[in-house]
C-alpha cells in the first residue's frame, strides 16, 4: 500500500496543479476586476451603453433602446456571471404599473467565452428601470438557447 501511495502521489499533485492553474487562468481573464471576497471578481466600470428594447420589453420606447448605466459586473471562480443596468425612462413610455419582462441575451465577449444570459427587466411607474442579466451555464453556452439577442 505505502509503495502504491508513493507512486500515485506525485500524478495526483500534478493533476492537482493542473486544475488549479486553469482556474487561475481563467479568473486573470477577466478584464479590469478585482478580487471580492471568497473570490468572486467584481468589475468596476462607469459606462452608458444604449440597451435594446428586446431585453427591456417597454411598450413604444423611442429610438428602439434605453441609455442605461451598468453597476455591477460580477463573475465568480466557477464562472457564474451578473451584471445589473439601470436608467430611467421617458414619462411618455411609464407604465400605469410596475412591468416586468424576461428575455435571454448571448455575446460572446472578446476573450472568446460565449455567455447566454436569462434577464429580467423591471420597469417602474416612476421610470425607474433595472435590467439584471445571469449566466449560470458558466460561460460553455453554446449560443443554441432561445434568445431573442445575439451579440
Amino acid at each position: 500500500m505505502k509503495n502504491l501511495f508513493k507512486k500515485a502521489a506525485p500524478f495526483l499533485l500534478f493533476l492537482g496543479l493542473s486544475f488549479g492553474s486553469q482556474n487561475v487562468f481563467a479568473q486573470k481573464r477577466i478584464a479590469a476586476a478585482t478580487q471580492q471576497g471568497n473570490g468572486a471578481y467584481v468589475q468596476k466600470v462607469d459606462r452608458n451603453v444604449c440597451i435594446t428594447n428586446s431585453l427591456l420589453g417597454i411598450p413604444n420606447l423611442e429610438g428602439g433602446c434605453l441609455t442605461m448605466n451598468q453597476d455591477k459586473f460580477l463573475v465568480t471562480p466557477s464562472g457564474n456571471a451578473m451584471s445589473v443596468w439601470t436608467g430611467t425612462v421617458s414619462e411618455a413610455n411609464r407604465p400605469a404599473t410596475r412591468l416586468v419582462y424576461n428575455s435571454t441575451w448571448t455575446e460572446t465577449n472578446n476573450d472568446g467565452v460565449t455567455r447566454t444570459y436569462d434577464t429580467v427587466a423591471v420597469t417602474e411607474p416612476d421610470g425607474s428601470v433595472k435590467l439584471s442579466l445571469n449566466d449560470k451555464d458558466k460561460g460553455k453556452s453554446n449560443g443554441r438557447k432561445n434568445g431573442r439577442g445575439k451579440n
